[in-house]
C-alpha cells in the first residue's frame, strides 16, 4: 500500500511524452485536475489516499507506542502530508507545485500527546 502511484498508459512517459502519445487522456487530466484524474490502468490521488488511510489506520493500530520509518516515493508522502496535516485538495496541491520532493529526502512528525495530533519537523530535508 506504500508504493508509488500507479500511472497505468502514462507509465515511463514525461509530461511531454504523454501529452504527444494520448493527447485526449492528457486533456481529460488537465480539465479533472492532478488529484482526480484517474488514467487508464492508473490511479488518482485520491486513489493514492485511499491506500494511505488504510496504512496509516493499521500502523497507528499496531505500532502505536513506537517509532515508524516509512520509505517511499513522491505521490505517498504527499498524500501522507495530506492525511497527517488533515489538509485540504488546494493546500497539497500548492504545496506539491512549490517544489519536488528530493531523492532521499527526509519529512517528518512528532506526535503531541497534548494536542493528541502529528506535528511535522521536518519537511523535504536533504543532507547534501
Amino acid at each position: 500500500r506504500l508504493r508509488e502511484r500507479e500511472f497505468g498508459i502514462f507509465d515511463r512517459l514525461t509530461w511531454r511524452g504523454s501529452k504527444e502519445k494520448f493527447p485526449e487522456e492528457s486533456e481529460k487530466r488537465l480539465h479533472l485536475g492532478k488529484f482526480y484524474y484517474r488514467p487508464p490502468n492508473g490511479e488518482s490521488w485520491c486513489d493514492v489516499a485511499f491506500r494511505i488511510r488504510s496504512v496509516w489506520r493499521d500502523i497507528r493500530e499496531d505500532f502505536a507506542d513506537e517509532s515508524v520509518m516509512i520509505v517511499t516515493h513522491e505521490a505517498v508522502i504527499r498524500i501522507f502530508r495530506y492525511v497527517l496535516e488533515n489538509l485540504s485538495e488546494e493546500e497539497i496541491l500548492a504545496i506539491d507545485k512549490s517544489c519536488n520532493v528530493q531523492n532521499c529526502a527526509v519529512t517528518s512528525y512528532n506526535f503531541e500527546a497534548e494536542t493528541r495530533k502529528f506535528v511535522m519537523c521536518q519537511d523535504n530535508f536533504c543532507v547534501r
